[in-house]
């Protein structure tokens, strides 16, 4: 009987400490492995990570005392019965786990020093004791996870020094590369792909993937896609806090740098605004003295700033004062044309990227490519043949109604031009998805609520993802009248696509306004 009791208890208690623990390997690596950005996302939802399954192993030890078969029968079947009962269902992750070698590493080790404090409990004879341990090992499985993370850290810095040295050396030895950097609190990415789709009308390009944006990120990219062929090199490069370009900036040594904007984006780990430029303009500080820093002159931030620029600064916008401005805009649901214009050149483009922003950041990549050689027909041929950027207003079919998809989209001036777009639609009903935005530090409720605002002026049905989360976003469409009845709030996106499929009709259009990662599930 008691072999059958410690059974039982360690049993459970392997199932309920172990499973968990591959979602905290999961979220510190949504993290960048780092502690204090995993740490800051657990305290903060720490009560959901602690689940009623782990009050059950309070069972065993008291039941123990009764030492009768028919008891410790009783015992088993009732914690396997309450597991069931009260164990989470996963959630479908939005970017999955990905068991690379370093996320392996650090399972095996989270497992191994569980096992190892398990096999410590076996020395002590008394039950409640061994309980009580339990329950502390299972609220605190994430402490784990830290604990080999922190083990790993001079290992995993050490194969990460080696895998930089690899890339610094690789991309020194291409003296006649030209290296493009490119940074923004948004618009960075649109901006980097419709750069390299451009450039790629005259020269062989390489473009960092997806959001490879960070130093591992561009690291693998040199280290395995760059090419001695290659003749251009797109490089997007992202932040958290200051010192972030810094670093990529010392690795890839840009001649070129494009700055899209500066705004409230990563606000809450950046602390303030000023930050948040300082941060930004390392890029353009890095770059050498015969380099050449091409900005958005329309952002106030950046234009307050150029006179860090260690080289010359081309400035891109609306104003006919720049060095490069558009024009006679249009824009609708079939996309946008505008006149481009620099010196006494000028020309008309037309693309099928749907938002008045998306014609900034065809800008930028006009004003590289014309510095780069490319003639005004090669650069027209190039925007007129762009392909929607996937997940930033991307327009798609969905039977008899359309779909706005902006999932990849999280910041202020994103989500207005959002609206825009979704105002531009005649015909059918207009629906929002969204959870709102996140990051945005102190401003984040405000923004938010003033997000509220604009979506009650332009959207005939408001689903709001998350209830905590969205909860600006409802304050504020209420405080514009917005009907109470048109405002749906849901859980999740599962929910939220069971509520479309009851309000759509042929000839709506639904935009799906951001995606937030698996660490924002409430």
């Amino acid at each position: 009987m008691t072999v059958l009791i410690i059974m039982a208890i360690f049993g459970g208690a392997a199932y309920v400490i172990v499973s968990p623990l591959r979602r905290h390997v999961h979220m510190m690596q949504q993290h960048t492995y780092r502690i204090d950005r995993y740490w800051q996302w657990y305290a903060a939802r720490w009560r959901k990570e602690y689940r009623k399954a782990e009050l059950v192993l309070f069972l065993p030890p008291l039941l123990a005392l009764i030492n009768t078969l028919a008891f410790a029968i009783a015992e088993i079947c009732l914690c396997g019965l309450l597991l069931l009962i009260y164990w989470p269902r996963p959630a479908r992750e939005k970017k999955p786990l990905v068991f690379t070698p370093r996320a392996r590493r650090l399972y095996v080790l989270a497992v191994a020093l569980v096992a190892a404090d398990a096999l410590i409990l076996l020395i002590f004879p008394y039950p409640l004791l061994i309980g009580a341990a339990l329950i502390v090992m299972c609220a605190l499985a994430s402490l784990y996870v830290i604990a080999a993370n922190w083990l790993l850290g001079p290992r995993e810095r050490s194969i990460n020094d080696g895998f930089l040295h690899q890339a610094a050396d690789k991309i020194a030895g291409l003296p006649e590369l030209v290296k493009i950097g490119i940074t923004g609190s948004y618009g960075k990415t649109s901006t980097k792909l419709i750069m390299g789709a451009v450039l790629g009308e005259k020269y062989r390009v390489c473009v960092t993937p997806g959001s490879f944006n960070t130093p591992m990120g561009v690291t693998r990219v040199i280290r395995e896609t760059l090419s001695p062929l290659d003749e251009i090199f797109v490089c997007e490069m992202g932040a958290k806090q200051r010192g972030d370009i810094a670093e990529l900036c010392a690795l890839v040594r840009p001649k070129l740098g494009v700055l899209t904007a500066i705004g409230e984006q990563h606000l809450e780990s950046f602390g303030s605004v000023e930050a948040i430029i300082d941060t930004k303009f390392e890029l353009i500080e890095s770059l050498p003295p015969d380099g050449l820093a091409i900005v958005n002159g329309d952002d106030p931030r950046i234009a307050a700033n150029l006179q860090r620029s260690p080289s010359r600064v081309l400035r891109y916008g609306l104003n006919p004062e720049f060095d490069y401005w558009a024009d006679q805009i249009s824009y609708g649901p079939q996309g946008a044309t505008f006149v481009y214009h620099h010196g006494g050149e000028s020309g008309e483009f037309s693309t099928c990227l749907l938002g008045r922003h998306m014609v900034s950041n065809i800008l930028a990549s006009l004003a590289v490519a014309d510095q780069l050689g490319l003639s005004l027909a090669q650069m027209q041929r190039a925007v007129k043949a762009l392909r929607p950027i996937e997940h930033r207003l991307q327009l798609r079919p969905a039977g008899d109604y359309s779909v706005i998809d902006d999932a990849f989209n999280a910041n202020p001036a994103g989500a207005k031009a959002a609206l825009e777009v979704l105002a531009a639609f005649g015909g059918g009903q207009k629906i929002i998805v969204t959870p709102g935005m996140v990051e945005l530090g102190e401003r984040e409720y405000e923004l938010n609520f003033e997000l509220g605002r604009h979506m009650a002026a332009v959207c005939d049905w408001i689903i709001l993802v998350g209830p905590a989360q969205s909860r600006p976003l409802r304050e504020g469409a209420l405080a514009a009248d917005y009907a109470r009845e048109r405002l749906i709030v849901v859980a999740d996106l599962n929910e939220a696509r069971q509520h479309l499929g009851r309000i759509v009709r042929p000839g709506d259009v639904v935009l799906f306004e951001n995606d937030l990662p698996d660490t924002y599930n409430e």
